[in-house]
Order: C-alpha cells, then sequence, then structure tokens
C-alpha cells in the first residue's frame, strides 16, 4: 500500500464547503504529513481507476458536509454499488447530519435506508474512529447502533495560527450578513431576512455593510454543477435587486474557500445564516451571531457555543407539507422567530458591554476540540 489516503468532498459551488475541504487538507498537511492526499468529488462513482487508487491507498476518507442522509449512498457519496469493492477502510472525518427542525429529539429515530446502513456497518467496523462534526450528529448514530465515532467538530474550525492564541481586542467596523436559502422556499422566512438587514443596515449606517452569497449569482454556473435548480438561481437573483432598491451593498463570494477567506478576513462582525461563515469567524475569534434556518445551525451552539438564535419557530415536515410546498407556491412550512431581529441586536450590544465573553468561551472550546481532532488524525492508518 502506499502511503496516501483518498478523501471524498463535497465541493460544488458553496464557499462553505470549499472552505471544509482547505482547511481540512491543512490539517493533514500539518498533523499527518506521512501520508499524501488524493482528493476525489465524492457526489462522481468509481471507476476502475478510481477504484485501483483508493485499494493501493491506506484509507478512503468521507470528509466534511451535511452528508449523513437518508438516501446518501445515492445523494451524496455514488462510489460503487458493491461496498466490497473497497478493500481499505472507509472512515468519517467532521461528517455532519441534516434536520429541518433540528431538535434533540429528533437524534433518537434519525431516517436511514438500508443501503446507508450498510456503508454505517462498514465504517464501523474498520478498525478505526471516525469523526462526527457535532453532538446531534454523534447521538443519531449512536442511537442507530454505531459506537465507533467521536466529535471532533468540523475540519473548517480549525485555523493552525489561532489555536490556543488570545483574543484580539474587538473594534468593529464592518458588518457582514450571510444570506440563508430557506428563503428560496419561505416566504415568511424572505420576510424576516430582509427585515433582519435593514434593521442591522440602520444600526450600523455609520459602519461599512454587505450582504454576502455563498451561492453563485451565475445562472450557468448554478446548472453547471447542480443541474436544473432555476428557483434557487431567480431567487437569489430576485433578492440581490430587493438590495439594489434599498441601496443595500452585496458580495458573491462563492466558488473557493480563498473567496470565503479572503472576505470573513475583513470583517469584524458577521450576523446571518450561513454556518460556514460563523465557523470560520470563530476559527480567527471574530465577533459572529449565528441565525438558525434548520438543524445544522443549532447543532453548533451545544459545539462551541458562542451566539446562536432560533432563526424559525417551527418547521411543518410531514408528508402532507412536502407535497403541498410542491404544488402550492404560497404553503410555507416555516414559522419564523417574530423577536429575531430584536434578540440579534440585543446580543450585539450586550456582547459588547461584557467584554465579548461568548468569543472567548468559543475560542477555548475550538481549542479542547482541536486535542480531540487532533487524536482522530494520530490513530489513522
Amino acid at each position: 500500500m502506499k502511503n496516501q489516503y483518498v478523501i471524498l468532498t463535497g465541493s460544488k459551488n458553496n464557499a462553505g464547503d470549499f472552505l471544509i475541504k482547505f482547511r481540512a487538507k491543512q490539517l493533514f498537511k500539518k498533523l499527518r504529513s506521512d501520508r499524501k492526499i488524493i482528493d476525489y468529488n465524492g457526489w462522481e462513482a468509481f471507476d476502475d481507476k478510481k477504484l485501483q487508487t483508493i485499494n493501493k491507498s491506506k484509507a478512503l476518507l468521507l470528509v466534511g458536509g451535511p452528508a449523513l442522509i437518508k438516501g446518501m449512498r445515492d445523494r451524496i457519496y455514488k462510489m460503487t454499488n458493491n461496498l466490497n469493492d473497497i478493500k481499505v477502510p472507509i472512515i468519517f472525518m467532521g461528517i455532519g447530519w441534516k434536520s429541518y427542525n433540528g431538535e434533540w429529539r429528533d437524534t433518537y429515530k434519525y431516517s436511514l435506508d438500508l443501503n446507508d446502513i450498510e456503508l454505517l456497518e462498514k465504517i464501523n467496523s474498520s478498525g478505526y474512529m471516525s469523526s462526527v462534526r457535532d453532538y446531534h450528529t454523534l447521538n443519531s448514530l449512536r442511537f442507530a447502533g454505531f459506537n465507533n465515532f467521536t466529535m471532533t467538530g468540523c475540519p473548517a474550525y480549525y485555523d493552525l495560527d489561532y489555536i490556543n492564541k488570545p483574543l484580539e481586542k474587538t473594534i468593529i467596523n464592518k458588518v457582514a450578513f450571510s444570506l440563508g436559502v430557506s428563503f428560496i422556499e419561505s416566504p415568511s422566512m424572505e420576510k424576516l431576512m430582509k427585515e433582519n438587514i435593514l434593521k442591522i443596515k440602520e444600526q450600523f449606517k455609520n459602519k461599512e455593510f454587505e450582504v454576502v452569497f455563498h451561492h453563485s449569482l451565475d445562472r450557468e454556473k448554478i446548472l453547471s454543477v447542480h443541474g436544473s435548480n432555476s428557483k434557487h438561481n431567480k431567487k437569489h437573483n430576485q433578492f440581490a435587486l430587493w438590495l439594489e432598491s434599498k441601496n443595500i451593498n452585496y458580495i458573491d463570494i462563492s466558488g473557493s474557500a480563498e473567496n470565503l477567506i479572503n472576505y470573513y478576513s475583513t470583517v469584524d462582525l458577521h450576523i446571518g445564516y450561513r454556518v460556514h461563515a460563523h465557523i470560520f469567524m470563530n476559527s480567527i475569534s471574530r465577533f459572529s451571531i449565528l441565525l438558525s434556518e434548520d438543524g445544522r445551525a443549532k447543532a453548533v451552539k451545544n459545539v462551541i457555543g458562542g451566539i446562536v438564535l432560533d432563526g424559525f419557530s417551527s418547521f411543518q415536515d410531514s408528508f402532507i407539507s412536502k407535497i403541498f410546498n410542491r404544488l402550492f407556491d404560497f404553503y410555507d412550512r416555516y414559522i419564523p422567530n417574530s423577536y429575531l431581529t430584536k434578540e440579534l441586536l440585543d446580543n450585539v450590544d450586550y456582547e459588547k458591554n461584557i467584554g465579548y465573553v461568548r468569543i472567548k468561551n468559543s475560542r477555548t472550546q475550538i481549542d479542547n476540540n482541536f486535542i480531540i481532532m487532533q487524536e482522530f488524525l494520530k490513530q489513522l492508518p
């Protein structure tokens, strides 16, 4: 066998997915420099050449993202129909769950299909620990009978230049608002996001302020990576037009980790719905308030503490609600948190008055979790 790992990653267009890959490779370079990294797209099926490469490697690692979903063998990891074709250990690294409501009780009976179970059994019996990015995912797996997993956090939490470094003084000159995706299907969440933006802009009228798109506004780029997804692109561009009508600046940072890193490195305060904007800001010890639109965001609070506010009160996830949502544009599965805008602005003021204690606490928790990430990487074959 060669001294190499094959990693499967999911970066297509979303800036956060590129950040996961970028930071994971940095961790390997620093902590497992004895292994060469070969990176394949997770959504592509293996041909004979890829299988040969994998089976000459030390392990196949499935890296990052909300990949633990029902049907992940079809929707996330095409790989091969016969898992016995893969002769080396298969290992998760920083994988997360995907749940709309995101309540802890949802972890007790997390839905998976038989093909997913087959993959998880192979991973669980690999002889090596796998890692997940939050405790909700860990509990989902343990209640499904899989115990060979540990919580390392997402690879994107770890900027090696900031580990165990004290927090620098926070001065807010530039504020960024990251746009979520729930507004694509939910008129009420769209209304709430617009309210958030207008109030934040007013609150920081003497500061630089921008709205940030993590998904591309370029229709051709969206079609090239996601196929037919015209509603997704249409709604994003309509939102951009609304911003223009309100004289609010915006920026598209999709397509690379560098775009995300270079942009948010200039930001002093992030407020918004993008989980990896929040993760990145915390990784460099900057002020961030995450607004939840699903379980991915809610799970972050258990991992690093910090400020995560509920963007919605409830979400209808029944079979009937899914059908209605497809049939009727006016049908809304979300009930937004009507108190959110006041709550987030109050939290900005409060945190400033107490010396940004929760940022300091998040820094400490990231540093503690990094110890577990190091142990995970050290035990890999």
